[in-house]
């Protein structure tokens, strides 16, 4: 269980970015590489730039994943999650419990190797997005964060269920349930 007001950040977000970026590096770039070596009438040069742009680009990206990784941050406070990270352009994000309608795990092969898995995080007002609102990667007690998230948005539920169950309003729109449930029946008896 996470620590309340305490700042965390992934476990192993790097490595996974990083086995990501080695992946789609030899898909994209080795495989033209490979073909132009290979072809008779392509200078030498022509594989040996290839291979170069692709070593410079490979050791940006393993510095930025790395960067990147160190600067991601969240907190579980009292009534929300708060996120933070960026390298070049900081980020800041808080999302309040009571807006949380869902809290899924996700943990792909390369995750579950490492032994880490994602917390996704879904809220009220998000209309067609597929995405969620706040994503918590690279966590090795995802499971467990997310059952933390879900427990502190019953809390909140409950507190605000609380809060309303005496008012006046609600007692009215008991009385105005119960005459439009006798309206209804009373139309059924003349169809019928």
């Amino acid at each position: 269980m996470r620590q309340r007001h305490e700042w965390f950040g992934p476990d192993a977000l790097a490595t996974l970015y990083r086995l990501y970026l080695v992946g789609t590096l030899v898909v994209t770039m080795g495989i033209p590489i490979v073909v132009t070596a290979l072809v008779e009438d392509v200078p030498w040069y022509v594989p040996v730039g290839l291979g170069a742009v692709t070593l410079v680009g490979l050791a940006f990206f393993w510095w930025w994943t790395g960067a990147y990784a160190r600067s991601v941050e969240f907190r579980l406070t009292d009534d929300e999650i708060e996120s933070r990270g960026g390298v070049w352009w900081h980020k800041q994000s808080t999302v309040p419990y009571s807006r949380i309608t869902n809290a899924e795990t996700k943990q792909g092969p390369i995750a579950r190797r490492f032994g880490v898995g994602t917390v996704a995080i879904q809220t009220a007002g998000q209309g067609a997005q597929s995405t969620a609102e706040l994503t918590i990667q690279g966590v090795a007690d995802y499971r467990d964060l997310r059952e933390q998230v879900l427990e502190s948005v019953r809390a909140e539920s409950g507190e605000r269920e609380g809060e309303t169950d005496s008012t006046p309003a609600q007692a009215g729109e008991g009385a105005t349930l119960d005459a439009l449930l006798e309206e209804v029946r009373s139309i059924r008896t003349h169809l019928e």
